[in-house]
């Protein structure tokens, strides 16, 4: 249930900070600028009674709000069956939490807030050390990596928020070998992805496509499955 609540309040970020808008203030329909009342609030069970139309103008309510909602429900769950624990899970969901905001905002606007990557960073670093697993060839092959291509390209390969992203996600996942995981998970996702993309002629070799999303695919990816990869492939 906590997930869920979350994730309703996610789609409050999501929709007012890539447009300047305060926290205050009731939600309002994006089509007839009613207020939506409390009851129409209730994360997804609102949006199947109001079969995804709005009570008010009936314009089609975005699927992505009881997805985030659905998925953050999910990683709720799973981060606390991961730790075993109520205060390391609650950490570790809040971290995946803020992951899967800064995706949806890089999807849609291709820019990571500072006032996302922040508490991410704290977070992710208050997790590491409560797991003790914080490690300076992870954060010279997680950080380290990205710092070079944003130094080198002065910025036009990748941005500034996705060196910081870089440091919370290396914070988070510990291991040199699970950055590793995550690096190569996430741009092969990505990778298969753009290939599919201009198959479908949607995209052109000269478009840019947000990477955050990707690289919080690849730790998802590293967090729940990665020591499995690592075992299979006999590295640990």
């Amino acid at each position: 249930m906590l997930g869920l609540v979350f994730g309703s309040f996610g789609n409050v970020l999501i929709y007012r900070i890539p447009n300047n808008q305060g926290l205050g203030g009731r939600s309002k329909c994006p089509s007839c600028s009613t207020t939506i009342r409390s009851f129409d609030l209730i994360p997804v069970i609102s949006y199947l009674l109001l079969a995804g139309r709005c009570r008010k103008c009936k314009a089609t309510i975005a699927i992505r709000y009881p997805a985030i909602e659905l998925i953050s429900g999910v990683l709720f769950v799973l981060a606390y069956i991961q730790m075993g624990s109520v205060l390391t899970g609650l950490l570790l969901a809040f971290a995946i939490w803020l992951l899967l905001l800064i995706a949806a905002i890089d999807q849609s606007t291709q820019g990571i807030p500072d006032i996302l990557n922040i508490p991410l960073i704290v977070i992710s670093i208050a997790f590491g050390i409560t797991q003790g697993h914080l490690s300076l060839i992870a954060f010279l092959i997680g950080t380290g990596f990205f710092f070079i291509q944003w130094a080198v390209s002065r910025g036009k390969w990748i941005g500034s928020g996705d060196v910081l992203l870089s440091i919370a996600l290396t914070a988070l996942l510990g291991k040199w070998n699970l950055v590793l995981v995550m690096l190569c998970s996430a741009y092969i996702v990505g990778s298969i992805f753009a290939v599919y993309l201009l198959i479908k002629k949607k995209c052109s070799g000269q478009d840019h496509l947000a990477f955050a999303p990707f690289l919080v695919i690849g730790t998802l990816i590293a967090l729940f499955l990665g020591e499995i990869i690592l075992s299979k492939l006999l590295l640990i």
